[in-house]
């Protein structure tokens, strides 16, 4: 690889964007002046067979934008050139041509501030031009070679848009919001749309211009600058989206610099490499990005999600935009100061390129979209009538005023708490928890009331202390009308939980079956007017109604299994109805209200406002294990006072796996499931893990590590770091999940610089040097044993022989003899099972991953003889 930094002579004025169109490069400066490159020459120049001296521009023009306005986007259709500014777009017709005057200027879009313009993209296949404004906030869909509007849709005015990624096999366009959201839309060459997906609280963007590409096979998307929780210290990432997966995360990009991504550019090709000594090939992408502060350039290779390269600040400034050559052997690059960096590439650096054929190929095995409907010949003229506008005036945008009921009405929808931010797309299909959607969720605080008669010790204040002191909130003494009736549960319970308010309309649509909807409309609570329950079956473009039902109370929650539905109600009542709308159980009487109601496969897992669990197994209508509480997770003896009622940890989420196993997260970071084995809690995240292990979530997130980077020194064979890898991009896998609900937690209550400042020093003090290897070591061993219990069987096994190489490379000998005799257990190898594999194929990768490490040989050369796999090598 090669790279040519050329200087652009542009004193004044800053280089925004770049494009390319056949072999030629295109740039365009801030005022915009127009600038064309030959590719080749460029190339040539890097390689050395091009002195820079005879480096020349081969064509430049104005683009003859209204004095003031800011040059920001550049694409390029054929023999037209679209540049777009602030308040405009203006197409050129003819631009290739040498003289400036015989090139045809046509304005296709403007607009008066305060609107603006926040993006441009266009469709080179159905040559559509897609108009990003703010102030009202629209998308413009125009014809890029008529210059006709076709259509337009309108978002909320507090969903403003700032990014348009467009689909190289023309399905679909993808819309970056200013309310974290994504809209996915479904679109044609005449303008029909319709809204296929959205991800709420999914990407944090600023008003800044991002570039941003998918890639060629149409089947990863890009989204820049996720985050995991809403504290500003968390690590912004960028995720790629499977498009034939629901948009779940396929992999994360997390840069080095950990600054905001400013420019995430897939390369147009595909890429092959043979294996030589298994002989096997692999296909993979490569795609450029770079942050919003500094000047570094990294190329990602998608199969192992490790930089191909990475030029550190290869300029003083932030680069402002990147694109690929068509040839996908050549990445363009403008910075901020006004050089351009040509990364030049020699055939054999990145592999062997896949033809135009087989990537099309690949487009058709993508998940087909329905065809939108046809607009009748009515219709058509109808909606032509309205947006069509003579092609000499440019269309215009006046943004309007809301009116004082929409302002009022703008403030008090502010003011609501969100319902539940939990994205079914960060959560692993192995555990589901609900995304409730209506007009917010809002929870009571659990009551302080005690009996009046309650007799309490009053605290003994010393008449030396001065110092003032915060006061706690006093209990609020009542009179019960009968206390022998009173249940002592209620009154004396150690656990006091807050339940959800009661709404008048919400539904709940399960992330497994998008297509099915249940529709709760609350009553009065009683005969007169009861609440109606409704499950919906949305098909194409008609809703068919599966089941109604109503009930004479209030309802609270709601949720799904894989074959069932359930409701509770404010008293603690459980409904539980097939998709048919049939009984299943009756309804289930708890006594007091519910604060989780949660279901995964076909287990209904139910927390009320005292602690207690529940968690049936629906298909058999049975416990499937006895009610148990989660007042040992709330650390009790820590929150001891004179007082009867204390405050405790806060539970973040509270779920269930396709197993049955309930899981449960608190704010301090914790994470906990329950063994029904055992009946007890099990610690499977710590924040003391967080920043004292070196295999905490598999990818130094949590910014807490003693030593970070510093893993990876012991591997010996790239095997080893494959194994890393997977468990690492595992989307599936619960513990990672949880691992990063703790980052989360962490990152909210800035914890993690305390603890950095903390790790620096206490390495140095005695008796505490090897630490971290202890740590790390502690932290494995639970995730293993957790991992069994969950039964994610592919991840225990990879984890075993991480664990048991690392103790091999520490030297201890002793501990990795315990793995082995738990693994040989007593001779009984071939019939016994762990994990899904038999022992003896685990012990037998645990050797050969050890068996290149000296001093351990002794140990592991006996159970080597035992499998005979020394007879076998010889």
């Amino acid at each position: 690889m090669r790279l040519l930094k050329y200087p652009i002579d542009q004193t004044t004025h800053r280089l925004n964007a770049l494009t390319v169109a056949n072999n030629e490069l295109i740039l365009l400066s801030s005022d915009g002046h127009v600038m064309v490159w030959s590719q080749q020459q460029l190339v040539d120049t890097a390689f050395d067979k091009v002195s820079v001296q005879d480096l020349t521009i081969s064509a430049e023009f104005p683009a003859e934008l209204p004095t003031g306005e800011t040059a920001f986007f550049i694409l390029a259709l054929n023999n037209y050139l679209f540049v777009g500014s602030e308040h405009q777009v203006i197409r050129h017709h003819n631009w290739k041509n040498d003289a400036a005057s015989t090139i045809e200027r046509h304005t296709l879009f403007e607009c008066k501030s305060p609107s603006t313009i926040t993006d441009i993209k266009l469709d080179k296949v159905k040559n559509v031009l897609f108009v990003l404004c703010s102030n009202p906030n629209l998308i413009l869909l125009l014809d890029a070679i008529t210059g006709d509007k076709l259509n337009e849709i309108k978002l909320d005015k507090n969903t403003t848009p700032f990014v348009c990624i467009t689909d190289p096999s023309s399905e679909r366009f993808t819309i970056l919001c200013s309310d974290r959201s994504v809209l996915i839309y479904q679109f044609n060459e005449k303008g029909s749309y319709k809204q296929i997906h959205r991800l709420n609280q999914f990407v944090q963007v600023y008003p800044l211009h991002y570039k941003l590409t998918m890639s060629p096979q149409a089947n990863t998307l890009p989204i820049i600058n996720s985050v995991k929780g809403t504290s500003s210290a968390a690590i912004p990432a960028t995720v790629l989206l499977d498009t034939n997966d629901s948009y779940k995360i396929a992999n994360t990009i997390v840069s080095p610099s950990s600054n905001l991504s400013k420019v995430v550019v897939y390369s147009p090709v595909m890429y092959e490499k043979t294996n030589n000594k298994k002989g096997t090939k692999s296909r993979y992408n490569l795609l450029a990005t770079s942050g919003s502060k500094d000047g570094t350039v990294l190329v990602w290779n998608s199969k192992r999600m490790k930089p191909l390269f990475n030029a550190v600040q290869v300029s003083d400034t932030p680069i402002n935009d990147m694109v690929w050559s068509s040839d996908g052997l050549t990445l363009f690059a403008i910075s901020d100061d006004g050089i351009l960096y040509t990364f030049a590439f020699q055939p054999t650096d990145l592999g062997e390129i896949l033809p135009t054929n087989e990537i099309i190929e690949l487009q058709k095995q993508n998940k087909l979209l329905p065809p939108l409907p046809e607009v009748s010949g009515e219709e058509e003229k109808k909606v032509r009538s309205q947006v069509k506008i003579e092609r000499k005036e440019p269309i215009t945008l006046s943004p309007t005023k809301p009116d004082k009921d929409q302002k009022n009405l703008s403030k008090k929808s502010t003011k609501r708490k969100s319902s539940n931010q939990l994205q079914a797309t960060s959560i692993p299909p192995a555990v589901q928890v609900k995304k409730v959607q209506g007009n917010g969720m809002e929870f009571s605080p659990p009551s302080y009331n005690v009996p009046k008669d309650l007799k309490r010790k009053p605290k003994e204040e010393s008449p030396s202390d001065n110092i003032p002191k915060k006061l706690k909130r006093e209990l609020e003494p009542m009179d019960f009308l009968d206390t022998g009736l009173f249940l002592p549960n209620a009154s004396f319970s150690r656990v006091r939980l807050a339940t959800p308010k009661i709404r008048l309309t919400f539904n709940y649509i399960p992330p497994s079956t998008p297509k099915l909807k249940f529709d709760v409309k609350n009553g009065t609570g009683n005969e007169q007017k009861p609440t109606i329950v409704t499950l919906t079956s949305k098909l194409d473009y008609e809703e068919n109604k599966l089941f109604q039902n109503f009930i004479p109370k209030f309802i609270t929650m709601c949720t799904a299994g894989e074959f069932f539905w359930a409701c509770c109600t404010d008293d603690g009542t459980i409904y539980v109805y097939s998709d048919s709308g049939k009984r299943i159980v009756p309804p289930l009487i708890l006594g007091v209200p519910i604060s989780f109601l949660e279901a995964c496969s076909k287990y209904l897992l139910c927390v009320t406002s005292l602690g207690e669990m529940y968690c049936w197994d629906i298909k058999s209508a049975k416990l499937k294990f006895p009610i148990n509480n989660i007042y040992p997770l709330l650390n009790p003896s820590l929150r001891y006072s004179d007082d009867i009622l204390t405050r405790a940890e806060n539970i973040t989420m509270c779920a269930i796996t396709k197993n049955g196993i309930p899981l449960v997260t608190l704010s301090n970071g914790d994470g906990y499931i329950f063994d029904e084995d055992m009946e007890t809690w099990l610690l499977v995240s710590d924040s003391w893990w967080a920043y004292g292990s070196q295999y905490w979530d598999m990818n130094n997130v949590a910014n807490g590590s003693l030593n970070q980077g510093k893993a990876n020194n012991f591997w010996n064979s790239d095997d080893v770091q494959t194994l890393v890898m997977d468990v690492k991009s595992n989307p599936q896998s619960i513990l990672n999940f949880m691992e990063r609900k703790t980052n989360d937690e962490l990152n909210r209550k800035g914890r993690i610089k305390n603890l950095q400042r903390f790790a620096r020093t206490i390495l140095i003090k005695e008796g505490f040097e090897n630490m971290e290897e202890i740590v790390t070591l502690s932290h494995l061993e639970n995730r293993i044993l957790v991992s069994l219990k969950l039964e994610e069987n592919e991840e225990f096994s990879k984890l075993l022989i991480v664990y048991c190489i690392r103790l091999s490379e520490l030297g201890y000998t002793d501990r990795l003899d315990d793995v082995l005799q738990w693994l040989y257990n007593d001779g009984d190898l071939e019939t016994s099972k762990l994990g899904g594999k038999t022992r003896k194929e685990l012990m037998k990768d645990v050797l050969l991953a050890c068996a290149n490490i000296r001093h351990v040989q002794r140990v592991t050369s006996n159970y080597a003889t035992v499998l005979g796999i020394v007879q076998d090598k010889l």
